[in-house]
């Protein structure tokens, strides 16, 4: 072992000058000090004429009396083609001393890398050559656990040399000439430090293969560099192909000022697959750059039987349904989770809001609403949480146009294994609408698609027929499928989140736009997830309601009156013959006014022949005042209920008074066939209204009247729609029409259940 460093550090450290390879000169200080700073202030740098290896002059770092030194230069440095770094130094001193140094970099992380400690000889030239390869056992963190590679000397932030003295030194060290030789061989091509996760993987879950290769490439992210595959051969003989992406790992830490990750290992190469047969799967993985194509036959794994119940897709018989690749039925019920907080309000809460807990908020949502049956949310690719493509002087992790984000890429990676761990299921948004937006929300003066940010787009609706925007775009969603696609709690792709909120919005290109885009991304995702877009305006946009491939018609429905809005935004979109949801709502100007439009918003949607649940926006108002037995109690009524092929409408039943006249203390809404009803009643000052009044009467001597279609035995339930518990219920004989049912005094809301038994 000392015999192998003592031939490293030969190879790094001569004494004289040898002849060496041409390099690039990275500082000749000839004019300037090039920006090289001392960070110790009462140490000053600048130009000699004393030592010169090449040129008229040389660095100079003037110490007195100093035991250590340090020296700095800050920019924005790549340095990947380069193996060596040669640095020139001479430290001249009439006393005995010894001085050692260090070199360092600081990463595009902030990750500190340092050699070991070399000795500089006084009074003697010394060249120094110091490996940078990209697998150099020279460069260790002092800072972190990431590891040294390639990829490490793109984007280097600082570069720096600290000196140390046995005893006190006053003098000068002066430095010249530090240059840069480059890679002169091209490596072969292979795959090594390749690892699965297991060679047994149940149906439907995460199979994954991780690896590196010799070669590297100045944007590992863009497939006309490097298009690198995985290509599966299925157990029945089928042939799937899947991108792999690029990645890194990441150590997550909650800290005073929030979350923050740290850069874990090396770079390296990533495929993600989900089997959806039993039995033995092969796999190849292509790898193609400069023409050339290299094929590597990387063995199998068997896929078993598991609980995991699959993808969530259209129901092959009912297609206005969500179920499982089971087969079995997926009704929604949730709320938005856009980002772990918000900084709008409904009203001034009451309570303190979390800041920057990123996906240490997540645990703890997910937690109580799988404690509270919920199983659905709606989460954004945004800037200031899961977006992977935007402008670097937003945050450091950002880098530009077709350049991924890995540490946002690591925290949806995070998200989705504790969804899979609590049952649930998201709607991703892929683009927020304020990243093309001048008002409201305007993040477009931040775009990297922007010409001010060195974009190619003068305005934001150029987005929607800009070639050169849709490729990126493209490329966008191929990292994106290559990643995420494998996994079965992404519900839908939502491509937008309120569109006709962009900047100059046309709704003719906006239509074309999802008409091209829509196709692409069904294409490339081998697992077919659900496609959607959202629009703000629940009246708008028929034209792109309309749009081939859009699968679902998803807005939102802000409203007082919110049994009103709901119904209206169902008959608005029932002629298009699509699917929908809504995937916001929420207003009160309290907390009791906000919780009560929560509450009605979610048995009124819940209750509709829509998909699912109504997505109520205000997640730290539900969760600040644990309010999850909303759901709870929801879910345990529709506990049991499939949906497929019952045909369900919008029920005619409606309530009255004693006297047979129309109610006006309560009102009626749910959906009804042939042969069940599900109702809810409600006090419309409460949920209904305009002015909603906070606080309930008791409703008595009201009739539930309902248009009964199928003779028979039924039986009728009512329910507490907060504590989700049956509290009544009796079997009745009805006969075809209408048909009279005396409800029981109650204060706010309750639901009802009509079954034919026989």
């Amino acid at each position: 072992m000392r015999l192998m460093k003592r031939l490293i550090f030969s190879l790094l450290f001569f004494t004289g000058f040898l002849s060496l390879a041409s390099g690039e000169m990275l500082f000749d200080f000839e004019k300037s000090t090039e920006n090289w700073e001392s960070v110790y202030q009462t140490q000053t740098l600048g130009l000699s004429s004393n030592f010169i290896t090449s040129g008229a002059y040389s660095l100079a770092l003037y110490v007195s009396g100093s035991k250590e030194s340090w020296i700095r230069v800050q920019g924005d440095f790549n340095w990947m083609d380069y193996d060596t770094l040669n640095i020139d130094m001479y430290a001249p001193s009439k006393t005995v001393n010894y001085v050692s140094f260090i070199c360092y970099i600081k990463d595009g992380n902030w990750t500190w890398f340092q050699t070991g400690v070399f000795q500089l000889n006084l009074n003697k030239k010394n060249r120094i050559s110091v490996d940078i390869s990209d697998r150099s056992p020279l460069w260790q963190p002092a800072t972190g656990l990431a590891a040294w590679d390639a990829y490490t000397k793109r984007n280097i932030r600082e570069f720096g040399i600290k000196f140390f003295y046995y005893k006190p030194f006053s003098g000068t060290v002066y430095i010249d000439s530090i240059q840069a030789i480059k890679t002169t061989f091209q490596p072969e091509v292979f795959l090594f430090n390749f690892r699965t996760n297991s060679e047994t993987i149940l149906l439907y879950e995460k199979f994954e293969a991780s690896f590196e290769i010799p070669v590297i490439f100045d944007n590992p992210f863009d497939p006309e560099q490097v298009d690198i595959n995985a290509i599966f051969t299925t157990p029945s003989g089928g042939k799937i192909k899947i991108p792999a992406f690029f990645w890194r790992n990441y150590l997550r830490r909650l800290e005073e000022d929030g979350e923050r990750l740290y850069p874990y290992g090396k770079h390296q190469w990533m495929v993600r697959f989900s089997p959806e047969e039993i039995g033995q799967y092969k796999y190849d993985v292509s790898i193609t750059f400069d023409g050339k194509t290299y094929n590597f036959d990387c063995g199998s794994f068997v896929c078993i039987p598991g609980k995991n119940p699959g993808f969530i897709r259209w129901d092959e018989k009912d297609p206005t349904c969500l179920s499982f690749s089971d087969g079995s039925f997926f009704y929604p019920i949730g709320h938005v989770l856009r980002s772990p907080d918000d900084l709008r309000t409904p009203y001034k809460y009451e309570f303190e809001t979390d800041k920057g807990k990123g996906t240490f908020a997540y645990d703890e949502y997910f937690k109580k609403m799988k404690e509270n049956f919920e199983n659905y949310t709606r989460m954004w690719m945004g800037a200031w949480w899961l977006g992977i493509e935007w402008n670097p002087a937003y945050a450091q992790h950002y880098e530009g146009i077709g350049r991924y984000s890995l540490e946002n890429s690591w925290k949806l990676d995070y998200v989705l294994d504790i969804a899979r761990e609590n049952g649930i299921y998201i709607v991703l948004t892929l683009i927020n609408h304020g990243q093309f937006s001048i008002r409201p929300d305007a993040e477009w003066w931040d775009n990297p698609y922007n010409v001010i940010n060195g974009g190619f787009l003068n305005s934001p609706d150029e987005f929607f027929n800009s070639k050169e925007a849709e490729r990126w775009f493209v490329k966008r969603l191929r990292y994106i499928v290559a990643r995420w696609g494998y996994s079965t709690q992404i519900a839908f792709w939502e491509l937008w989140n309120e569109v006709d909120l962009t900047g100059y919005y046309d709704s003719r290109n906006v239509r074309l736009w999802h008409e091209r885009i829509i196709p692409i991304l069904k294409e490339m995702d081998p697992w077919k997830h659900n496609i959607t877009s959202h629009i703000c305006r629940p009246s708008a946009d028929p034209m792109v309601w309309a749009a081939k491939g859009l699968e679902t018609l998803v807005s939102n429905a802000y409203s007082s009156t919110i049994v009103d809005t709901l119904r209206e935004y169902y008959f608005k979109r029932k002629p298009f013959r699509k699917p929908m949801q809504v995937h916001e709502f929420g207003v009160g100007r309290n907390a009791k006014l906000l919780e009560n439009n929560l509450h009605g918003g979610i048995w009124a949607s819940s209750l509709s022949p829509m998909l699912g649940t109504a997505l109520f926006w205000w997640w730290p108002f539900i969760d600040k005042k644990d309010l999850y037995f909303h759901y709870r109690a929801i879910a345990r009524f529709l506990e049991g209920l499939d949906r497929r092929g019952k045909d369900f409408q919008f029920s005619t039943a409606r309530i009255v008074s004693t006297l047979g006249e129309k109610s006006q203390k309560a009102g009626v809404t749910g959906i009804q066939n042939k042969n069940s009803a599900y109702l809810w009643v409600y006090d419309p000052a409460v949920f209904n209204s305009r002015a909603p009044s906070e606080s309930a009467d008791v409703i008595e001597g009201v009739r539930l009247i309902i248009d009964i279609f199928e003779s028979g035995t039924y039986s009728i339930e009512f329910w507490d729609t907060y504590k989700g518990e049956k509290f009544s219920s009796f079997v009745k004989d009805f006969t075809v029409g209408e048909c009279s049912i005396e409800l029981c005094p109650f204060t706010g809301d309750l639901a009802v259940k009509i079954e034919r038994k026989r």
